[in-house]
């Protein structure tokens, strides 16, 4: 064992933290899971970097500095959460529901006497930056944990075991210390003392925060769920997340499929006709929404993504489209309670892309008096005079011949920006 050294970039002492130190088998397990292997070692994007949000009061102070490739995919979940919490919990749920009754002509007044509008309630002070990151993590491990645990890694001053030929050092993973909790009131404590620690720009929280995933689930019932992916690493070769991990975060269950409850192979016991291997894919309506679109109609049809994650309890998309990875979004909770509600509504869209100013971009969708078949030949005819705009295809495959107006944006979701 070294001896221990001063603290850095978050590091801290044993005494600080207590915990358990992780073991060399663990170690190896995890990197093994996450990356492919024990002897590799991790890309800097990951073991050096932090959760790090935008200057706190400023135009998009609610979103994450995100980078690329399987870094950002990750971060652009959490950022769902984040938003949950930012709009529909805690103290700031009010606020939310305040702001989508100004947009509709009231006039609440913050604390200061400024109009509730939607770019103040997405520019939070540093303390609600905190909070609703404190609320995300939580919800995120707790979820993982099937509600029953949850496990918080953290990363110590001292290497913790002494490396060997089965295992790599990369300055991170055996430095860990775990912090294992069987109550949900017991892993927010924990998250709280240590969220400055997730928040400094070259911790290393965001792989702990990852590791942390993996723990909670267990490396047992996460092999489980992920059946036939399971020998494959939560994070691809190709810099890639999988399927597998992202559904872990958005369901807490690492399944490889994206359609609706289970296809069998039994013909009496398929539904809608569909036969497959027992597959176990989305098993209720999810809170958090997914939209995907890759390539072309036929490849993404192929995907089969169901309604639970199509039409989500809250007002809240992932998007995956070519593999760039962002997020939709409104703060009115009621939008997907009625059918009414949505026929004329605004969306955000937020993905941190460097072609876009880093806010959000208001985009406005009208599902009303759509002619479906009359969109689908102006698309084809102004195919070649516009920008082609794969964000829309996406938000089609919930709402067929949706109109998108980006409000003078170019639409700027390209086939590959990682």
């Amino acid at each position: 064992m070294s001896k221990r050294k001063g603290r850095k970039n978050g590091e801290a002492s044993a005494k600080e933290y207590e915990g358990e130190s992780i073991q060399i088998k663990d170690a190896c397990q995890l990197k093994e899971i996450c990356w492919g292997g024990s002897n590799t070692i991790p890309k800097p994007d990951w073991i050096k970097t932090g959760i790090v949000f935008h200057k706190h009061g400023q135009e998009a102070a609610f979103g994450l500095k995100v980078t690329q490739g399987a870094p950002k995919a990750f971060q652009i979940i959490l950022q769902a959460y984040i938003l949950k919490h930012l709009m529909f919990e805690g103290r700031n749920s009010k606020r939310a529901k305040l702001t989508v009754i100004d947009s509709l002509g009231g006039e609440h007044m913050n604390k200061k006497g400024r109009p509730l509008t939607i770019s103040n309630l997405l520019q939070p002070s540093d303390a609600i930056q905190k909070e609703i990151l404190c609320g995300a993590i939580v919800e995120l491990l707790w979820k993982c944990g099937d509600r029953e645990r949850a496990v918080l890694a953290i990363l110590d001053a001292a290497i913790e075991f002494e490396p060997t030929v089965l295992y790599s050092a990369d300055g991170l993973t055996e430095k860990l210390r775990l912090f294992k909790c069987t109550k949900e009131e017991d892993i927010k404590t924990r998250v709280r003392k240590n969220i400055n620690f997730f928040m400094e720009e070259k911790s290393g929280g965001l792989a702990c925060l990852l590791y942390s995933i993996v723990l909670s689930k267990g490396f047992e019932e996460l092999k489980e769920n992920m059946d036939v992916d399971s020998s494959q690493p939560l994070v691809d070769i190709e810099d890639k997340i999988t399927v597998c991990l992202s559904n872990l975060m958005l369901t807490g269950q690492a399944t490889p499929y994206i359609h609706n409850g289970i296809l069998s192979t039994n013909q009496e016991d398929a539904a809608d006709f569909q036969y497959g291997s027992d597959q176990v894919g989305i098993l209720k309506r999810n809170e958090i929404g997914f939209l995907v679109w890759e390539k072309d109609e036929l490849t993404t049809e192929l995907m089969n993504l169901g309604s639970r994650l199509k039409t989500p309890v809250l007002p809240i998309w992932l998007t995956r489209i070519n593999d760039n990875w962002g997020v939709l979004f409104n703060p009115n909770r009621d939008l997907m309670k009625s059918y009414s509600a949505e026929n004329r509504f605004i969306l955000y869209y937020f993905s941190n892309t460097d072609m876009k100013a880093k806010g959000e971009t208001e985009i406005k969708i009208n599902t009303r008096g759509v002619n479906i078949e009359k969109s689908r030949m102006i698309d084809e005819f102004s195919m070649d005079e516009q920008e082609d705009d794969y964000l829309k295809e996406a938000i089609q495959t919930k709402w067929e011949g949706a109109a998108l107006d980006w409000q003078g944006v170019t639409p700027y979701i390209q086939a590959r920006l990682g």
